[in-house]
This record gives structure tokens, C-alpha cells and sequence, in this order.
């Protein structure tokens, strides 16, 4: 800490901040336009200039200026004003005087500070810019009229976002913020920009002439897309979400969102929202009463014991998920789980049988903390954008080396120094397994691997992966993952980072026991080092802490087949979609048309509750109290924003009613329920609402090593035909988003994609329409033709309900398949 005077106050501050971080720290404002905590200083607008004695009084900028010790500073004195007042008037010189019809009226720092500095009159006089608005982007408006050059945007799609769409473009007074060659913006649609704009240059279209951002009330949340746990606050009038408005001091990630959580929110007061109960009668859903409803889902209930199954989302809040999982009990089955069964297997099995925990021991903030990120699949980036912001500063910024294990390259392959490694589909396991071998053989092992349970059988497993044998079935060279296995191992802080999710049921339980064994083998745990399994949803880890999965009765493929079989008679989905994300829909829609009575509470018509005998509106994430935990573990606390939507009721109601039904007690609020979790699961002990805050509290993880040896599992080529892997594209989550229309503006449909050299062998052109077949079944999707596919294999995202391409999808890591147009 250094010692200065700041307008004559003596404060302290850290050595290595700047005067305005200084200033800021001690709660004296000094005004700017171009400054956001999460970018490099740059000192474009100079309105932050102050007045140092030690350099003679003269004006410096306060956000480029480091500290010492005894510096003395000015920040208002009169020469400072005027100087200010002067940079105001040469900003108004050319900026369009349009407050009245501009969306960023009231949030405008550039209007608050004329305001505040009583610039009413300008001695400079020029022609306002005439350059042209764009609006051909359906999520963000430009008009670089308004443009003050602070840099901010292009500097935020550079530092953080690392796409680099927008940019310096011209010189002196002609200089202006453009795309290259002077084209339409075209993304990631992340947002960012917007966000950091300090006037109405670039705007959000979908909130534009909604509201003056005085009118709104901003309630704090959590996102309810991906398990990264964004904090975000939601901008709220008339009892409608109407945006999300920007707040750099506002979680983990400084407020920084992706197109999901700043485009995708309409889904909350969407005119597609289910808002009062249905009931199958003479074959047609029909409006009824809620006591209707739920006496006749408690009749079918009540002593159906195993015949009875639940299947839910992991979008349920913590204490929701613990209330259904005390209806299914109270109605005697153990018949529930969520994620098709697979797609939590990496945590309930995997780690548990590695670290003796089911949940992973790092968290994202140790992602800027390490030395090396081994990443496995570059989907990664697509299935939780915002962490792939911290994996693109953890490069950029602190010189993390970034090794990526993908059958594809992606966005993390386009990194500074990123090593990619494209390995033959399905074989992401053995190549792990062979650089632990490696690591073994070239004795880089920690010395406590040895004493560790386990080791013998390892040891001797590992014999049948060395990288000479993996080599010749991946596709990759035995040199290649030699060397990863020695960044691995010599990297002071590695951390391992890989996704999971429906779309990926090859990251099972052997995967991540494979990655286990290697941070184990090498003694990479703590700050900047350890596994971090990414689980798809906002609750995944909180419905595996819950324990709502499969452990005495059926996984949910077991209860699709039961279904099927007629031993499940009834069923009740909450918010899951089977029809559309699970694979094989031929066959989930053939078992859930064969169950007896299907109850489905959700907050859209889906697929699958068109198919129910009783709909049960429910409630988003912005209508109800509780909590969620995070990928790594960070349980946040969540309040209603608005008003519950129709007649809809919150899920922690409905299950509560169908207990009390069924001559159970169900406690009678979410924090009763939160103190029973913080009573019983393992870490959140001492937690209540009231100790979590807005920031939320991290249940430590308790690992106890243990090594899995491996099994030799082989992925044989189908002559012929071609290798489709499935997953999660960047601007969807699940199938909730096909109701966000940020989201859809963007991806409205399913594609399949293919290497430029398949397209040219099978005479394919872009988004022609091609037929893809498999064992399973076929459907048809346009054609998306790029360079990141390896020749021989395809990709299609899951999301989407028609043309889905579980269709096609067999749930197999890899389904062989022919294309033809």
C-alpha cells in the first residue's frame, strides 16, 4: 500500500493502482467516459485529468497514472474545471443534440456530465457527422453519429471477448469505430459493446423505446441458461423483464454477459407462457382449476409407489429439487433423475469415485490463477461463453498456456500460442489415459502419487495406453501427446476444464476419472490447478448436491424403457423436454405415448407436454425464491423480479401441494427448505439467505484421491460413412432458449456441419438441404460448410425441436451416419 493526499484527504491505496482506481477505492469521484474496471487503461476521453504537485501542477490523466508514495493530487480545481468543460464541449462539437428520441436518455454519461458541468453553450461550432446508422443487426444498433471514441467497445471485443468485430477505422476528425471493410456488424452478439457504452451509439434493439431507464426497477438475479452462475440484474416495468442492465461491479465476471444471458431473457413474459392449468379430456388438453389438476396428479400419485417416476430439469431451484424429490418418496418410488440419466454421470460417478466428492475441486476464478489449462473439446467456449472470457484473459493477459484436447477446432484454437490437437471422434479418453501413461514412464509423477489408493491398479492398467498405441486410433502422433503430457506436468498451476451436458454422452464417468488420475498422478490441486467440470445447466451442481439422481431406483433411461414396458404407469416431467433432448426421440416419443398418465409442469407448450394428460404452468426463474449452485460450487440466493405470470404457480408450490395431497408435510417456504440443505449437504453448512447476500457463498469440495484404472474402449470406424458428433452451439442452452428471441434471432435453426473437403467430395454447397441418416432414423438439415471441421466428421447442435437431430442421434458418443442431398 502507498500513502498520498487526495484533495487534501490523506488516503492509502494499492502500489500498483492508478489515480482514478485510488481516487475510486476512497470514495472520490473523479468523472470519465472511456474507463471500465475490466479493461487496460486508456486514456482516450480526458476528462479524468487532475492536477499533481510533484509534476508541478500539471493536468495528467487520472486512469493512466500510477500512484507513488507522497504524491499529492487535485482533482477539482478550477483550471481542472475548465479543462473538463472544454472536453465536454469538444465531444458536444459533433455529437447529434437528439436526447429526446435516443434509448440511452437517463444511463447517458455523456448527458449527465454535460449536465453536471453546466455546459449549456459551445464555443466551437462543425458540422455534425452524417454517417450512416446501421440497423441491419436485430440485436445491436450503430449509429457512430453519437460515436465519442472512448474506445471502450472495440476494446472489450478484444481484451475480453477476443473476436475483434469492431476497431479504429480512419485518422484525426474522420476517425470513427467500424467492422472491416466497412461491413455490418456480424459476431458473437454477446453484447459487450453495449454494455460499456457510455452514450446511445450502440444500443440493444430489443429494448429500444421500451422504457427510459429511470422508469425501470432493477431487481439483482442469477442467470438461468448455462451452471456459470452470471450474476445479472434484470430491468423491470409493468411487471415485464424489459432488459438487462449493465452493472461492472456486479459478480465474478464484472458484469460481462453472453448473447444468452443479454439477448435471451424474453422468455419471461413471452406470449407463448403457459398461464393456467390443462387437463387431457376426450383427448384434448383443457383449461381447468387448479384444485382440478392437482387432485387428479395426487390420485394417480398417491400408492403408486414404483410405478411412479420423475424426471426433471435442472433448471429447478435447489429447493425445489428437494421438495420433488420428497413427493416422489412420500409417493413411495426412488424413480427419479434428471439429464437423461448420462449427462451428471461425470460427477456422480466419475469424480466421486476419484476425489470422493460430486462436485468439482476448483472454481473459475482459478482459471486466471494458472500456469496451464488443459481443455478438453473447444465447445467449451460455446457451452459457457463466459468462462471462455476467462480463459481468453488467462491468455491474453496473464500468459496462461492454453493446450486444447477437441475433435473440431473452435474459438479457444484461435488464441495466442493455443496448442489444438483434433483427435478422431470418441477417443478423448484413451489419449488422457496415454499421457498419464507418459507421465508415469517419463517419472514426472508426484512423489505422493505412489501412496496414493489405487496406484498399483493404474499402473498396471496404463500399460495398454502408451502413446505409440493411442496414436494409431486417435490420429494424433505419439510426439503430440508426449508433449501435452509434459506441459501438463512441469506447468507449475494446471487446470483441467472440460463441458458436459445431453449433447456430450462421451464426457461420462470414465472421462472424468481420466482427468482425475492425471491431476492427481501430478499433484495439481489448489489455487490456479484442478478439474473443472462445466455441467450444462444453471442448477446442474445443484440438483447432484440435492441428490436428485438416480441411487436406489431407475436413471432416466431406465424409466424412458420402463415407460415403454409398462412398469412405469406415471410419470411427471419438470421442465424437462425429452422429446427434444434426449437421444433417440423415435423412441422417448413411443415410450411417453405408451405411459399410462404423463404430468408435464413447465413454462411453454414443449413437445413433450403436448403429450401429457395434465400441464401444470410454472414459473420462471424471475418469478420465485431460492437458490442455485454454480459449475464450481457458488450457491446464490435468487428473489422474485416481477409477479407470477396467469395463473401460474412456482414449482416449490406445486410439489408442496401434491405433498400435503398425498398426507405428507412439506415445509412452507424456500429459506425453511434452505436450512434444511444447509442442516444436511455436505459443504453448505452455515449457509443461510440471509449469509449468501448478493454475492453468494462457495461450498468447499473435500477431496479424498483415489486412482480409477482405466478400460480399453475403442471407437471402430463404420466404412462409408461419416462421424456426427453433437453438442451445444454458442447462442443456445438446452431447449429453453428456442423461447428467447435474442437467441433465435441470431441461430433460429438446427444445421449440420461439414468440412470444406466433404463438401467438395459430395458436391455440397452451402445451406443446401441434406438428408442425414442413421441407424436410428434420419432428418433433414441445412448444410453449414467451415474450416474447423476435420474431414470424415459432422457436427449438429441439439436444441433445436424440429428437424432435431436426435432423430438421427443414437446417444452413442459418436453416431456413424450418411449424408446425401
Amino acid at each position: 500500500m502507498v500513502n498520498l493526499t487526495i484533495d487534501d484527504k490523506q488516503v492509502t491505496a494499492p502500489k500498483n493502482a492508478t489515480i482514478y482506481e485510488a481516487a475510486k477505492i476512497n470514495g472520490i469521484k473523479i468523472p470519465i467516459l472511456c474507463h471500465d474496471k475490466k479493461l487496460k487503461p486508456f486514456g482516450a476521453c480526458r476528462m479524468c485529468l487532475v492536477e499533481v504537485e510533484q509534476m508541478k501542477g500539471r493536468q495528467i490523466p487520472a486512469c493512466t497514472t500510477p500512484v507513488t508514495d507522497g504524491m499529492i493530487i487535485r482533482t477539482s480545481t478550477p483550471d481542472i474545471i475548465k479543462a473538463r468543460k472544454m472536453v465536454l464541449e469538444l465531444l458536444l462539437l459533433n455529437h447529434p443534440i437528439d436526447c429526446p428520441v435516443c434509448d440511452k436518455g437517463g444511463d447517458c454519461d455523456l448527458q449527465n456530465l454535460t449536465y453536471e458541468y453546466q455546459v449549456n453553450a459551445n464555443r466551437f461550432s462543425d458540422e455534425k457527422f452524417h454517417h450512416e446508422i446501421d440497423y441491419s443487426n436485430p440485436l445491436i444498433e450503430r449509429d457512430m453519429n453519437r460515436c465519442v471514441l472512448c474506445g471502450k467497445c472495440a476494446r472489450i471485443c478484444d481484451e475480453i471477448v477476443s473476436f475483434g468485430a469492431l476497431t479504429f477505422i480512419s485518422r484525426g476528425i474522420e476517425t470513427k469505430i467500424g467492422c472491416e471493410f466497412e461491413g455490418a456488424l456480424n459476431c458473437e452478439f454477446c453484447g459487450s459493446c453495449v454494455s460499456v457504452c457510455p452514450v446511445g451509439s450502440l444500443l440493444a434493439r430489443p429494448f429500444k423505446y421500451k422504457a427510459r431507464f429511470w422508469a425501470l426497477t432493477n431487481h439483482k438475479s442469477v442467470c438461468s441458461y448455462c451452471g456459470t452462475g452470471c450474476n445479472l440484474t434484470l430491468g423491470v416495468k409493468d411487471n415485464k423483464v424489459l432488459t438487462t442492465v449493465y452493472d461492472e461491479n456486479q459478480g465474478f465476471h464484472n458484469g460481462q454477459l453472453c448473447c444468452r444471458g443479454r439477448f435471451g431473457y424474453q422468455f419471461i413474459n413471452s406470449d407463448k407462457r403457459l398461464t393456467t392449468p390443462l387437463v387431457r379430456k376426450n383427448g384434448v388438453l383443457t383449461e381447468a382449476g387448479w384444485d382440478e389438476a392437482l387432485e387428479l396428479v395426487a390420485s394417480r400419485l398417491k400408492g403408486s409407489g414404483a410405478s411412479a417416476a420423475a424426471l426433471s430439469t435442472p433448471r429447478l431451484a435447489n429447493e425445489e429439487l428437494v421438495l420433488f424429490k420428497k413427493l416422489m418418496e412420500t409417493a413411495g418410488s426412488a424413480n427419479y433423475d434428471h439429464s437423461a440419466g448420462y449427462a451428471h454421470a461425470a460427477l456422480t460417478e466419475g469424480f466421486a469415485r476419484s476425489f470422493g466428492a460430486t462436485a468439482s475441486p476448483a472454481t473459475i476464478p482459478d482459471i486466471q490463477k494458472s500456469d496451464l489449462l488443459l481443455v478438453i473439446k473447444t465447445d467449451s467456449y460455446e457451452t459457457h461463453p463466459v468462462v471462455g472470457f476467462e480463459i481468453n484473459m488467462a491468455v491474453k493477459n496473464k500468459g496462461a498456456k492454453l493446450n486444447i484436447l477437441s475433435d473440431k477446432r473452435g474459438k479457444l484454437s484461435k488464441l495466442p500460442d493455443a496448442t489444438t490437437l483434433v483427435h478422431t471422434p470418441g477417443c478423448e479418453v484413451a489419449v488422457i489415459n496415454a499421457m498419464a501413461k507418459a507421465i508415469l514412464d517419463e517419472k514426472l509423477a508426484a512423489g505422493s502419487a505412489a501412496a496414493i489408493p489405487g496406484y498399483a491398479d493404474l499402473e498396471k492398467a496404463l500399460a495398454g495406453f502408451t502413446p505409440d498405441a493411442v496414436a494409431g486410433q486417435s490420429g494424433l502422433s505419439a510426439a503430440a501427446i508426449r508433449q501435452f503430457a509434459t506441459d501438463y506436468a512441469k506447468a507449475g498451476k494446471a487446470l483441467i476444464i472440460f463441458p458436459i451436458g445431453n449433447a456430450y454422452p462421451g464426457h461420462n464417468a470414465d472421462l472424468a476419472s481420466a482427468v482425475a488420475n492425471l491431476a492427481i498422478l501430478t499433484g495439481k490441486f489448489g489455487e490456479g490447478s484442478g478439474v473443472l467440470c462445466m455441467a450444462e445447466k444453471n442448477n446442474s451442481q445443484g440438483a447432484v448436491d440435492m441428490g436428485f439422481y438416480a441411487t436406489s431406483g431407475l436413471n432416466a433411461g431406465q424409466i424412458i424403457d420402463g415407460c415403454a414396458s409398462g412398469a412405469i404407469k406415471t410419470l411427471f416431467i419438470a421442465g424437462e423436454n425429452p422429446v427434444v433432448s434426449y437421444p433417440n426421440r423415435a423412441a422417448v416419443t413411443a415410450a411417453l405415448d405408451k405411459v399410462e398418465f404423463l404430468v408435464v409442469s413447465d413454462l411453454f407448450m414443449t413437445e413433450t407436454a403436448a403429450m401429457a394428460d395434465v400441464v401444470l404452468p410454472a414459473c420462471s426463474f424471475a418469478e420465485k425464491e431460492g437458490t442455485f449452485t454454480s459449475v464450481d460450487r457458488r450457491v446464490q440466493h435468487i428473489k422474485p423480479a416481477i409477479g407470477k405470470i396467469g395463473k401460474s404457480r412456482t414449482d416449490f408450490e406445486i410439489f408442496g401441494t401434491l405433498i400435503a395431497k398425498l398426507g405428507g408435510q412439506a415445509p412452507a417456504t424456500p429459506a425453511a427448505v434452505f436450512g434444511e440443505i444447509a442442516a444436511s449437504v455436505p459443504g453448505y453448512a452455515g449457509m443461510s439467505y440471509a449469509s449468501l447476500g448478493e454475492v453468494g457463498a462457495f461450498a468447499p469440495v473435500i477431496v479424498k484421491a483415489t486412482f480409477v484404472a482405466p478400460k480399453a474402449a475403442v471407437v471402430e470406424p463404420v466404412a462409408g460413412k461419416l462421424a456426427l458428433v453433437t453438442g451445444s452451439v454458442l447462442y443456445h442452452n438446452g431447449t429453453l432458449s428456442q423461447f428467447g428471441e435474442g437467441p433465435m434471432y441470431v441461430c433460429p435453426e438446427g444445421y449440420v456441419e461439414l468440412s470444406r473437403g466433404d463438401a467438395a467430395k459430395l458436391k455440397i454447397e452451402e445451406n443446401d438441404l441434406l438428408n442425414v441418416a442413421s441407424a436410428t432414423g434420419s432428418t433433414k438439415l441445412k448444410a453449414r460448410i467451415t474450416p474447423r471441421m476435420p474431414e470424415g466428421v459432422l457436427f449438429s447442435p441439439y436444441h433445436f425441436g424440429a428437424a432435431g437431430i436426435n432423430q438421427v442421434w443414437s446417444g452413442a458418443p459418436v453416431t456413424w451416419v450418411t449424408v446425401t442431398k
